[in-house]
């Protein structure tokens, strides 16, 4: 069975949930507002039905306004977040939302190893 697809942020971003993971996949290229954000959070509460889950984003090449990183990071409706993204930029990015995020929250240049803690989150061992 194909997961079903929800888009967000005016299409930039898309969501669906594979073995009790949300993934996030933003569109590369992507600059990311408050709005944005608020929107892809209100798309995470509507897939997850509420109840909080893992989340892979992955953000390749996206920019993020302060104010979208600080939307993020206030979520209640994750267990936690992998980012996964390819470069240098990328890990600043995500280092700079994790400050003050109520959930754990790591960085991954590899899908593997992202979904592997992810796994752990929800079997209670991260």
């Amino acid at each position: 069975m194909t997961p079903v697809r929800t888009l967000a942020a005016e299409g930039k971003n898309s969501l669906s949930v594979r073995a009790g993971i949300i993934e996030s996949v933003w569109r590369p290229g992507s600059f990311v507002d408050v709005a944005d954000a608020k929107d892809a959070m209100l798309a995470v509460e509507r897939i997850s039905g509420g109840i909080p889950m893992p989340l892979l984003s992955e953000m390749t090449d996206v920019e993020i306004s302060a104010a979208a990183r600080c939307e993020f990071a206030q979520t209640s409706g994750v267990l936690a977040i992998a980012v996964l993204g390819s470069s240098a930029v990328d890990r600043v990015i995500a280092a700079a939302m994790s400050r003050h995020t109520l959930y754990p929250h790591a960085f991954f240049t590899s899908r593997n190893a992202a979904m592997t803690w992810l796994a752990e989150v929800l079997q209670g061992r991260v």
